[in-house]
């Protein structure tokens, strides 16, 4: 099996490669043909957190996977997408009810672009004193529900970082982006779980394993991107965790 060093090397081969197109609290970076990656930087308890979301081009149009971090972010990814790629935003989907996925849907509604969430994420939003996305997604609430838009395949694993997180998987290019139920290459523990569940993540991920380990570029939630040794990295995290529990 690879080892973490090979996730440690996939991180060193992707930021040097892709480059920052941006400079400020939301950058762009090109991931592969017709998928950029979204960076978008908030203080959370005094220290500048990074947060990832997708742009994926289908045709003429864009698919957006997660909003930026907070409204104002989001304005501004809008507005760097509308400068560098000059093309609409078909609809946009929140991967669950954080503020780092849910933020914006007054933004995107002003804009005219259809914001998805799950009905898990709809119901979760206003305790983080967000706006609720317009659109509801068409996804069941038990693990291994799909459900597509445009070019994104949707599913709910189950439990994980929240109750109501989903993973986005791009077939063509076996490119999953794993939102916060993947952990980043760096992270040496779990983080904040508070909506969710060690327990039923260690499901969650072998669930996710079993459907996409073949990925060659998953993308965290948090922190660079990688293969799908994050994977067995955030399934190792969850064991070490469970083990340590009296």
């Amino acid at each position: 099996m690879r080892t973490f060093f090979t996730a440690l090397f996939l991180v060193f081969l992707f930021t040097s490669t892709q480059g920052r197109a941006d400079d400020g609290d939301v950058v762009i970076n090109r991931l592969a043909d017709g998928v950029w990656r979204h960076v978008s930087f908030h203080d959370y308890n005094g220290n500048r957190v990074a947060s990832n979301g997708l742009i994926v081009r289908d045709g003429d149009q864009l698919y957006l996977v997660d909003s930026a971090w907070g409204d104002e972010n989001t304005e501004t990814l809008l507005d760097l997408i509308d400068e560098r790629f000059g093309l609409p935003v078909a609809a946009a989907v929140a991967t669950h009810s954080h503020a780092d996925r849910a933020a914006g849907a007054d933004v995107f509604a002003r804009r005219g672009i259809p914001f998805y969430a799950s009905e898990a994420t709809r119901a979760l939003v206003p305790q983080w004193g967000l706006a609720v996305p317009a659109e509801t997604l068409d996804i069941a609430h038990k693990a291994g529900a799909k459900t597509r838009l445009g070019p994104l395949e949707i599913m709910y694993p189950g439990v994980g970082h929240t109750a109501d997180n989903l993973v986005v998987w791009l077939p063509a290019l076996d490119l999953l982006f794993g939102g916060c139920v993947v952990r980043g290459g760096t992270s040496k523990d779990l983080g904040y779980f508070k909506e969710g569940d060690p327990l039923a993540w260690a499901d969650a991920m072998e669930l996710i394993i079993r459907q996409y380990g073949t990925a060659e570029i998953v993308v965290p939630g948090h922190g660079e991107t990688g293969d799908a040794v994050l994977l067995s990295h955030t399934a190792d995290l969850i064991e070490a965790h469970l083990t340590a529990q009296p």
